[in-house]
């Protein structure tokens, strides 16, 4: 596995496509804060002093499943319907 051949490939795709690159990379990082969250939170459990983290946790966890499933749809009928497919 070479890096630098890695991080090319990623530099040259976001060229093409940035959006789907930003999106992808965000997601991997909401991933990693959910699952790092839920581990560090798991041994505390839930107190009056971590209610707020866990109810920010399962906020973003809603939020990113959301996000594929319900917007994007929403969004890709608005731009069906109103003719907008091919403005960017």
């Amino acid at each position: 596995m070479n890096l630098g051949a890695e991080l090319a490939e990623l530099r040259d795709q976001f060229r093409e496509e940035p959006r789907v690159v930003v999106r992808g990379l965000g997601e991997l990082v909401v991933v990693a804060v959910l699952l790092l969250g839920t581990f560090a939170l798991l041994p505390r459990g839930v107190t009056d002093g971590t209610r707020p983290l866990w109810l920010g946790l399962v906020a973003l966890g809603t939020a990113f499943v959301l996000l594929p499933t319900l917007v994007d749809p929403l969004r890709y009928e608005y731009r069906r319907l109103t003719g907008a497919d091919e403005q960017v």
